[in-house]
């Protein structure tokens, strides 16, 4: 995480807001926890324990960086995963149809890029990181998390698993090739009613 990120991630801990629930206005309340540690630092190469995490979690990270960075960052999570951990990748999904049409909009995505300097390297290769992680991990499920992005999850094998390729199920698409999940973001003209 940048310095930025983390002081922010700090403060939360620290004021541990309220959820809506309980009368505040997040999604759900906050709490200080011990166990919780910031830091700043290589996403490749952490220097953290091997084989020591449950869960690693990559949140709107992969398409800010290379391709050649972001498999770097997924042996990462490998390495630190236990027998049977999980990697969760929520990402921008460039084969969701509310992506292509942005895509093909050239002025639009222009001013896009111009804050994500990765974004066409990492559009062109989504299905080549999907093929990686099928053969790094044991299974992985990839589903539409919104109209504009993918949840996936992928499970590490035991330590008595076979190191052939993984099974790689993709869900985003039912059987007549439509995005299983509606684009849900305003359009321009209905944020101004």
């Amino acid at each position: 995480l940048s310095p930025y990120f983390v002081e922010i991630g700090r403060q939360l801990l620290d004021l541990e807001p309220k959820g809506f629930q309980d009368g505040g206005p997040w999604v759900s309340n906050i709490v200080n926890d011990d166990r919780i540690e910031y830091l700043v630092g290589d996403a490749a190469n952490t220097n953290l324990q091997a084989g020591s995490f449950d869960v690693v979690n990559l949140q709107f990270v992969l398409h800010e960086l290379p391709p050649e960075a972001a498999v770097g960052i997924v042996d990462e999570a490998l390495r630190l995963l236990k027998p049977n951990g999980q990697l969760w990748i929520c990402e921008m999904d460039f084969e969701a149809p509310a992506y292509a049409a942005q895509r093909a909009n050239a002025l639009l995505f222009s001013l896009i890029r111009s804050t994500e300097p990765y974004l066409d390297e990492y559009a062109e290769s989504i299905s080549s990181l999907f093929d990686y992680i099928q053969r790094k991990f044991s299974n992985a499920t990839v589903v539409p998390a919104t109209g504009r992005h993918y949840a996936l999850v992928a499970t590490k094998g035991s330590l008595h698993s076979s190191d052939g390729p993984g099974v790689l199920t993709d869900q985003r698409f039912d059987r007549d090739g439509n995005y299983r999940v509606e684009d849900t973001h305003l359009k321009v003209w209905e944020s101004r009613q």
